[in-house]
């Protein structure tokens, strides 16, 4: 409930003697009487607490705990570093590794074991403190309070008002300075110290950077180069261990190759050598005449990496062998084969029987109309060396020389070889006779009848062109040049001056009669009559004068 009325006259035990300036203004409320007032002497403060003290936030920094953390860092970290030079200085001073290395005739192996790595030099970051590191701010709380606005009646006509603040409620009227002072309701914040919120920090106090005195770790430090016949086929950097399989181009050569090693804390080492060859030995060619007795040889190619040795038994046995053997730094590859045997072949040589291409009397018909003609008989011998051919007509036994023109009749040929005593006929084609002594055929002969050919004709006429006209001014001139033809003959059947079908021109009836038969086709515009041949030639009447006048 609101605090009893004050007795006038009298002032009110809580009014403080504090006021904001006034302000007059002339309003129309008239409530005045029904308030009780609260107000502040002029010249006093807007506002201001019960108490009031030094609120400012206070900021407590580690700062200093921080730079000693930092230097102890700093130390830990070069006595750490200092350590690690230590530990890398107790290194060995060298790797006395040999290389093992070692290759066939296919491939060379590298097998690279107990070699050091390189450790690493100090620690790659070192902490420092950050310069860009911003320190937390606490928050700032705010100090503020409710001011009341009171009114005054300042003058009735007109109606006049005048303004004051408090600072705290003091009821809906009040008596101060003999004035009676009423609350309008308005209220405003009063604010005497402004809140400032937290800020945090940015950043950590202190920061990784790189050691420039760090020397990474090198897992690789060691190198090797391998070469194959001068040529490098391999430079690989390697840690503790390298190995691999080079395979060689050319497996059938002595391959040289070498292994360099240089590790990083010793000295380069070498190791180097030459593959052996894997090979195949070439067979050897047997070559065995006709003919001669026990004449056959091997023939042995020029080599390289094994030698050929032959074992002759061809009056024991007739056997010829030979062994390759492979020399030194050369090997024979699996399962090749390294030995060769052949047998003496003392047969005859064997003879060609000759080949021969006979064609018979024919009869060609001719292009056109008439008699064919005859070609003779003719024989083609391929005669061989070694082999003597013979042509006898059998009607007369007369030796034949002239083979393009034979006349009808039988005729053998017969092959003889020249050398009876190392040759003979061992395959004989089928048609021919064979004549052997003692199972060796020396002599063979293949007969064939020469057929007159019968006659043969072209009974059909041939007519390639039509009759053609020769057409001058004037008829004393005109005429008709017959068509090209065989087998038949022309005429000019008739002619009729003045055609009654076509005016002004003369009428020409050219006759082909044919010898046998007429084409089945003639040229031009010809009609057959009776087996004839026949076409209509017209040719103009008109005379010189009137062509030369038109």
């Amino acid at each position: 409930m609101p605090p009893a009325r004050p007795e006038v006259g009298a002032a009110p035990a809580n009014l403080e003697p504090r006021f904001r300036r006034a302000r007059s203004t002339v309003v129309g409320d008239d409530s005045l009487l029904r308030l009780r007032l609260l107000a502040r002497p002029e010249g006093g403060p807007a506002c201001e607490s019960d108490s009031t003290r030094d609120e400012r936030p206070r900021t407590t920094t580690n700062e200093g705990v921080q730079l000693k953390k930092l230097i102890a860092s700093v130390a830990a970290t070069a006595m750490l570093a200092g350590g690690l030079a230590v530990l890398a200085a107790a290194a060995p001073a060298s790797a006395e590794v040999a290389p093992a290395a070692s290759a066939t005739c296919e491939v060379l192996t590298v097998d690279l074991t107990g070699y050091d790595t390189k450790p690493a030099v100090g620690e790659p970051q070192l902490e420092v403190a950050n310069p860009d590191f911003v320190a937390a701010v606490p928050a700032v709380a705010e100090v503020s309070h409710t001011d009341y606005e009171y009114k005054t009646l300042a003058g009735l006509f007109p109606t006049k008002w005048t303004y004051r603040t408090a600072h705290k409620y003091s009821g809906a009227a009040v008596l101060y300075d003999w004035q009676i002072w009423a609350a309008t309701g308005k209220t405003t914040k009063h604010v005497e110290v402004a809140g400032v919120a937290a800020k945090p920090a940015v950043g950590s106090p202190t920061i990784l950077v790189a050691n420039p005195d760090h020397v990474a770790a090198d897992e690789v430090p060691n190198s090797v180069v391998v070469t194959v016949n001068g040529s490098v086929v391999r430079d690989v950097e390697f840690g503790a261990a390298f190995s691999d399989a080079i395979a060689f181009a050319d497996r059938s050569v002595r391959n040289t190759w070498s292994v360099v090693v240089t590790p990083w804390n010793g000295e380069a080492t070498t190791r180097e050598g030459t593959s052996t060859a894997c090979i195949t030995p070439a067979a050897p060619t047997w070559v065995d005449e006709c003919g001669p007795v026990n004449n056959g040889h091997w023939v042995l190619p020029a080599v390289v990496g094994y030698t050929y040795a032959v074992t002759d038994h061809s009056l024991l046995n007739g056997k010829i062998g030979v062994v390759a053997t492979a020399t030194d730094g050369y090997v024979f590859n699996a399962g090749v084969r390294k030995q060769w045997t052949a047998t003496q072949n003392n047969d005859r040589c064997d003879q060609t029987v000759p080949t021969v291409v006979f064609t018979n009397e024919v009869c060609t018909p001719p292009a056109g109309y008439g008699a064919g003609v005859i070609t003779a008989a003719s024989l083609g011998i391929a005669n061989p060396d070694g082999v003597k051919v013979l042509v006898k007509r059998k009607s007369d036994g007369a030796a034949i020389t002239n083979l393009s023109a034979l006349t009808p009749g039988h005729y053998d040929v017969i092959a003889t070889v020249k050398n009876e005593s190392a040759d003979a006929f061992t395959t004989v084609p089928a048609g021919w006779t064979v004549f052997a002594k003692d199972g060796v055929t020396f002599k063979v002969s293949k007969g064939f009848d020469v057929v007159a050919a019968e006659p043969c004709f072209n009974h059909v006429s041939s007519i390639t062109t039509a009759p053609a006209k020769l057409d001058q001014c004037g008829v004393d001139l005109d005429g008709v040049q017959f068509g090209e033809s065989t087998g038949g003959t022309w005429k000019i059947a008739s002619r009729v001056a003045d055609a009654p079908d076509r005016e002004g021109t003369t009428r020409y009836r050219v006759v082909f009669t044919p010898t046998e038969v007429l084409p089945a086709s003639l040229p031009g515009d010809g009609f057959v009559v009776d087996g004839k041949a026949v076409w209509l030639v017209y040719l103009d009447n008109a005379d010189c004068n009137t062509a030369l006048t038109a």
